[in-house]
């Protein structure tokens, strides 16, 4: 009989622990009540966040919910100036104290990355990531998960936007014990591959290799989006959101102040039921919602990050990347003819 005792490397463990924290028993009950109530996974279009290396295998998210690679570079680039630009002590501040030659280091960082797409760099003896989430969906007879009653949702109506980020400074740390919850759902994304008859054959190809390259999943803090129903299907209305009150916000606001300017034909009549609609929804505090004959709901959405030996897994080729960094788009709007009034404002 082989040795139990051996031990699998870092970056495949998947440590889960035993509590009997009475909370963490509710969560499980609601997980497993709804794995059977909503059995099939969906896969939405990836996410993308920018991480730091904490220790041998662990990663400390810096920002996430970008929705192309680019968008996540851009926004490393902004951290490495704000870190070398910032008053110490201030809420753009590195949080550590930057010596002069680190200053000069993000400084040197931040230019490069205006030039070059890069999804990984080192700077002052610390490492930086560009990394990709699935983002996964379930669904069932009745339609997409909506938001569990334990799902985190401490904000009051209209006061979401000021609560502090549940995924930025998490870390990613294979190695950390996890509830019976996530490990069950790590074992439900391992071999999770994109299918169909729209996707590419490129994209199901890398998507199976990326199973073999990056074989372990590490699953991020839940995130909330408002879905609406139309011609049979349900489709994505908003983007992330980190709560379900957060989600909520956004419909009411799109209701309110962003319908009546992004469709000026709506007839008063329908402008005012989307108001009334919003009422209901800041009253209720639901998770769907009927509006001059729209139909919305808040989903549920689940993030995984792969994980290989050397840490969470990059963006891919095939993956949806329109734009450059911004220099290489500002040289080829002046070769173009495209002239910026102020250089600084750009």
């Amino acid at each position: 009989m082989d040795d139990d005792a051996v031990q699998l490397p870092a970056h495949l463990t998947t440590r889960v622990g035993h509590t009997d924290d009475p909370v963490a028993a509710v969560v499980g009950l609601d997980a497993r009540a709804s794995r059977e109530r909503y059995p099939h996974l969906m896969m939405m279009p990836p996410a993308y966040g920018c991480v730091e290396r904490t220790g041998q295998v662990a990663w400390r998210v810096l920002g996430y919910h970008s929705t192309t690679p680019q968008m996540a570079r851009d926004d490393l680039g902004h951290f490495f100036r704000s870190w070398a630009l910032a008053e110490p002590g201030s809420r753009y501040a590195a949080p550590w104290d930057v010596t002069d030659e680190e200053r000069a280091a993000y400084t040197a960082a931040h230019e490069r990355m205006e030039w070059e797409a890069l999804d990984e760099i080192a700077v002052a003896g610390r490492r930086y990531r560009i990394f990709r989430a699935e983002q996964v969906l379930r669904s069932g007879p009745e339609g997409i998960e909506p938001p569990r009653p334990t799902d985190p949702d401490p904000a009051e109506v209209g006061q979401a936007y000021r609560l502090p980020s549940r995924v930025k400074g998490f870390v990613i740390d294979p190695a950390a014990g996890v509830t019976l919850v996530d490990g069950i759902l790590r074992l439900d994304m391992t071999a999770l591959v994109p299918t169909g008859r729209g996707v590419p054959e490129d994209v199901r190809e890398e998507a199976r290799l990326a199973s073999r390259l990056y074989p372990n999943v590490f699953v991020l803090p839940v995130h909330c989006a408002v879905a609406e129903y139309e011609d049979g299907r349900w489709g994505p209305m908003t983007g992330a959101c980190e709560t379900p009150q957060a989600a909520r916000d956004s419909l009411a606001a799109y209701l309110r102040d962003f319908a009546p300017r992004l469709h000026p034909e709506l007839p008063e009549e329908d402008l005012v039921r989307y108001a009334a609609a919003a009422d209901r929804l800041d009253a209720e505090c639901g998770h769907e919602l009927h509006a001059a004959g729209r139909q919305f709901r808040l989903v549920r959405v689940e993030s995984v990050v792969r994980l290989g030996p050397d840490g969470p897994e990059p963006p891919r080729t095939s993956d949806w990347d329109p734009d450059v960094p911004f220099r290489v788009q500002e040289q080829r709007d002046r070769e173009a003819g495209i002239v910026y009034d102020d250089e600084d404002d750009c």
